[in-house]
């Protein structure tokens, strides 16, 4: 008998339906279990690094943004504002729920020093980076 080394990936099962979720344009908004991936643009300028986060609905007490390990975290919940049980529904795309955001920092990036301003339901923060050239020093050889 020949022994074959196990793959979870060679499994279905481990991909579901996930490649044709990826062209459905619900992949990225809503899940079955009540969560949902809030878009962000990310911008690398030349002090600092900038994200902005589509919140769209959310109040800034709904939304929390903490760094633990270097890892920048932003979460929060939309809620639905009131049941609304009507025939008259054709599809419903809004989402609500919860939602987690991850970003591993560099170690250039000053974590005292982040700044996160909440206007029209876009959240922006503004990482400062560490500008300060490390001096290169000469090692003479003996």
């Amino acid at each position: 008998m020949k022994l074959v080394r196990y793959n979870p990936f060679n499994e279905p099962a481990f991909w579901g339906n996930s490649f044709n979720d990826f062209f459905n344009d619900s992949f990225f908004k809503s899940k079955t279990n009540g969560s949902w991936y809030p878009a962000v643009d990310i911008l690398n300028e030349k002090d600092t690094v900038v994200l902005n986060v589509e919140l769209p609905g959310l109040k800034k007490e709904d939304i929390c943004v903490n760094i633990e390990d270097r890892v920048l975290t932003i979460k929060g919940e939309k809620k639905l504002e009131g049941e609304e049980k009507k025939d008259g529904y054709y599809r419903k795309e809004r989402s609500y729920g919860s939602f987690k955001r991850s970003f591993s920092l560099s170690d250039d990036i000053l974590i005292d020093e982040v700044v996160a301003d909440y206007k029209d339901g876009v959240l922006k923060l503004t990482l400062k980076k560490n500008t300060a050239k490390e001096e290169v020093k000469q090692i003479t050889i003996n």
